[in-house]
């Protein structure tokens, strides 16, 4: 009982941490529009998404981007550092949720960090 309880925690957290990132990449693009109902803004690295973790991350295509909503504080705090990044062409490291709720096999963003 107690390894079934062990490997399902193991489990649970590979799904947990199946996430993509982006490290020391510069911005290569931001835009921002309207993608169904979402007010969302997208950002272009210049360095390939690499997966997190095990499988199963919803980023399934080949592309070197991530979205987020632009219509939330949290959504306009990201495209106030993406823009500054991107300005200054400072190297960022940029994680993503788990999830693609706004253009499916593209990864939602976590976070932002401006080296």
């Amino acid at each position: 009982m107690k390894y079934m309880l062990v490997t399902a925690a193991l489990i649970a957290s590979g799904y947990a941490n199946a996430v993509v990132h982006v490290k020391d990449a510069q911005i290569e693009s931001v835009y921002c529009g309207y993608v169904d109902t979402y007010d969302m803004c997208s950002i272009l690295f210049t360095a390939d998404t690499v997966l997190h973790g095990q499988e199963g991350s919803c980023h399934t295509l080949p592309a070197k981007r991530m979205q987020f909503k632009g219509d939330t504080a949290m959504g306009k705090s990201l495209l106030s550092l993406a823009l500054a990044a991107h300005t200054t062409k400072a190297r960022v490291d940029v994680y993503a949720r788990d999830k693609c709720s706004i253009y499916p096999g593209l990864s939602d963003v976590n976070f932002i960090t401006i080296k």
